[in-house]
């Protein structure tokens, strides 16, 4: 019975249906009233805490709750989530309560042994940044919790790089993509409510202006921006694909999927990031010379431009909408208040580097600077800033060593497409965060420490060969390894 459910743990089916109920839960948003959504959201995350309380008690390989974790930081569609709704969402410590039980029992069940691995040390010096600055401030629960998401970080690293068992590669693409393309399904969903509300004329000259009506464009757990940044992290597992199924054309038709939903979101940095992630998946197709796959590149051209000849009004209402924003007279507002974020506020990122230059001032600081009404803390939108504020040189000189080991990490297993593949989308959502969220926000770190637990447990064994190339270039040798 054991073995047969595992089996289904390994299917793709499962991971389906984890990612389908985080997708479900997010969209209580359209059918939940309210006052009752943030309820009935915390108490529909047990859907995902006890499968995964159950897969840690009674299964040693700890791979199978990847998607449930990459569900559950997903799941929530509430958007005026802030921290005077901190106390309405006691009800999902209860799902947090049950992860947490379930790691210390798997812990202790298999003996599993603690070791700190490629990033351990980083992550106990980033660890330390985030907390240093709390002690010299009077105790607030909400700052004390910000302080101690270094230490969250380092323990889903350690948990996952000792609990995981084996090259998990496979796997691991498996959910990026599934999970990509339920955060598309999001855009759609958001762009298809303001649909059902839609009175104008012209479908597509207003197909962009959907977002802007019914409930909005509001994800609830981040931004457009943390959205679509995400997508195009996971985006690495199409070149993966690509590798492994060189004659299919669905990689190609999910990339173009999932490129037109960022086009129209209108969400800047992705567009850029999405486009130049294009362009390095064809460049890869035509170096590769694959005639199958150059075919299926040439179709879902061909099927693009079709696309663009039909939305017309709408790709030339992108293109104008992105170049009407470059004002290099105006550069604050061209960067959406950027500049003031960084340098001309009273509470900017350099001013509260000033205040703190050694430790910094924390992730505790001011309401929102740039519009109080936004009941939040004060995000810098840029990684070099945000730790410039929060944790002063000495953040600083810890993000760089992390960084190395980071780099180290790569370089030790970059045979394997997967993880050259990764560290595609992995550098440009970096490029990003210059002027945007990404290093230590919650839903960044969490995926990607888990990641780098499953390249952590990566063998000296080669990569495998797909069998078609095998069956073409080296028929008769038994010793290599294929998926």
């Amino acid at each position: 019975m054991k073995k047969c459910i595992e089996h289904l743990l390994n299917n793709k089916l499962y991971q389906v249906i984890m990612l389908g109920i985080s997708l479900t839960i997010w969209s209580y948003r359209y059918f939940i009233p309210s006052d009752l959504i943030m309820f009935f959201s915390f108490l529909s995350l047990l859907l995902l805490s006890i499968p995964f309380f159950l897969i840690s008690y009674f299964y040693e390989n700890t791979i199978y709750t990847i998607p449930i974790v990459f569900g559950l930081v997903f799941s929530l569609g509430i958007q005026d989530m802030g921290l005077h709704t901190f106390d309405q969402a006691l009800l999902g410590f209860l799902s947090v309560f049950l992860i947490i039980f379930g790691m210390i029992i798997h812990l202790i069940k298999y003996k599993v042994k603690i070791k700190l691995n490629t990033l351990g040390v980083s992550l106990i010096l980033v660890s330390i940044s985030f907390i240093l600055p709390e002690l010299s401030k009077p105790f607030v629960p909400v700052g004390m919790m910000l302080s101690f998401l270094g230490v969250l970080y380092l323990l889903i690293y350690l948990y996952y790089a000792n609990t995981i068992k084996g090259n998990q590669l496979n796997y691991l693409m498996r959910t990026f993509i599934i999970t990509g393309f339920m955060l598309s399904l999001q855009i759609v969903l958001m762009w298809y409510d303001g649909f059902r509300v839609w009175e104008g004329t012209d479908f597509l000259l207003d197909f962009m202006d959907m977002f802007n009506l019914g409930t909005g464009a509001i994800p609830g757990w981040g931004n457009m921006n943390d959205l679509t940044i995400h997508i195009v992290l996971f985006s690495g597992s199409v070149i993966y694909y690509l590798y492994k199924y060189p004659k299919n054309i669905l990689p190609w038709l999910y990339l173009a999927f999932v490129a037109f939903w960022i086009y129209v979101s209108n969400a800047r940095g992705s567009i850029i990031t999405i486009t130049i992630y294009g362009a390095g998946v064809i460049l890869y197709a035509i170096f590769k010379r694959n005639k199958r796959q150059l075919l299926n590149l040439l179709i879902t051209l061909l099927l693009g431009g079709i696309v663009i000849l039909i939305f017309y009004p709408t790709i030339e209402q992108i293109w104008n909408s992105f170049f009407s924003t470059i004002d290099f007279d105006n550069p604050d507002s061209m960067l959406t208040g950027r500049l003031t974020l960084w340098f001309y506020h009273e509470y900017s990122a350099w001013h509260q580097f000033l205040q703190n230059p050694v430790v910094g001032t924390g992730w505790y600081n001011e309401i929102w600077i740039l519009g109080t009404s936004e009941n939040r803390i004060t995000v810098y939108h840029s990684t070099f800033f945000q730790v410039l504020a929060t944790g002063g040189i000495f953040g600083l000189f810890t993000l760089i060593y992390h960084f190395v080991c980071i780099g180290r990490l790569f370089i030790k297993n970059l045979r394997f497409k997967a993880v050259s593949a990764f560290l595609f989308t992995y550098i440009l959502s970096q490029l990003h965060g210059l002027l945007d969220n990404t290093q230590y926000m919650i839903h960044f770190s969490v995926i990607t420490y888990i990641t780098f637990a499953v390249f952590d447990n990566l063998g000296s064994e080669d990569d495998f060969v797909p069998k078609e190339l095998q069956v073409s270039k080296t028929p008769h040798d038994p010793n290599i390894k294929t998926v």
